[in-house]
C-alpha cells in the first residue's frame, strides 16, 4: 500500500504535463491501490477523501517537495487519509445492510 503513494508523490513532483498531474497522479494511486488489494472489486476511493481534504493535501505536498526529500509526514498523511477511507466505507456499508434487513 505504501507504493500506492510513492509512485503518486514522484509523479506530481516531476510534473511531467502542463496541464493534468492531479488526476494522473489520482489514477495511479487508485490503479496501485487496486493491485494491493489483488481483488477485482474496491468499495472505496483514495480520490474522493483527497478532494474533501483539498487544503491539506496541498499544504503536504509543499512541505514534501520543498523539503530534505524526508515522505515520512506525507506517508503519514496518506496512511491516515487512507483509515479515514476505510471508515467512511465501513459506514457506508453497514448504512446499505441495515437498510436491506
Amino acid at each position: 500500500m505504501i507504493q500506492a503513494d510513492i509512485a503518486p508523490l514522484w509523479c506530481v513532483t516531476i510534473h511531467p504535463f502542463d496541464d493534468g498531474n492531479g488526476r494522473l497522479t489520482r489514477a495511479i494511486r487508485e490503479r496501485v491501490l487496486a493491485q494491493s488489494n489483488n481483488s477485482a472489486q474496491r468499495f472505496y476511493s483514495m480520490s474522493e477523501q483527497t478532494l474533501k481534504k483539498g487544503n491539506y493535501y496541498y499544504k503536504i505536498l509543499e512541505r514534501t517537495q520543498k523539503g530534505n526529500t524526508d515522505i515520512i509526514d506525507w506517508l503519514c498523511w496518506f496512511l491516515q487519509t487512507l483509515q479515514q477511507v476505510f471508515i467512511t466505507a465501513q459506514t457506508t456499508t453497514d448504512k446499505i445492510i441495515h437498510i436491506n434487513m
